[in-house]
């Protein structure tokens, strides 16, 4: 089957934000697309990891952790969101992300993933206030 994603030529492959095409055919109704996003999403996306070829390491788990929680593999979903984790300095978007995606809301509210939540925030808000600090000291700001 070619990719679902719309405007792509058959046969070109392309996984980054797959699963939300996944998620929006779920919403309307069209499981059979839906599950066949989850799928390629999470096919690819160990392909890319096994080859070390991510497209961007900490989008990929995110991804995966994203596909895992919406199907309810709550122990798949929480494997890769650690993996994300690991991030030293994790951008706002993928804080973000996580903190509102609604692939995520099957676990949303458990203990585990409110503890990563928080732990990326506090990553986040360590790393603005040194950049903000390093601005202040450079008078940049």
């Amino acid at each position: 089957m070619a990719s679902l994603i719309p405007g792509k030529a058959a046969g070109e492959t392309s996984v980054g934000g797959n699963w939300l095409f996944g998620l929006i055919y779920w919403k309307n109704g069209d499981k059979d697309k839906a599950e066949y996003s989850f799928d390629e999403t999470r096919i690819i996306s160990n392909r890319l990891i096994d080859l070390g070829r991510a497209y961007s390491p900490i989008e990929i788990y995110g991804d995966l952790a994203a596909v895992y929680a919406f199907r309810g593999v709550k122990d798949k979903a929480y494997e890769y969101l650690r993996i994300a984790d690991q991030n030293p300095r994790p951008r706002l978007w993928l804080v973000t992300w996580i903190k509102n995606d609604p692939s995520f809301d099957s676990i949303r509210n458990e203990p585990e993933f409110q503890k990563i939540l928080r732990n990326m925030e506090a990553k986040y808000q360590a790393e603005h206030e040194r950049v903000r600090k390093w601005l202040e000291e450079n008078g940049k700001l």
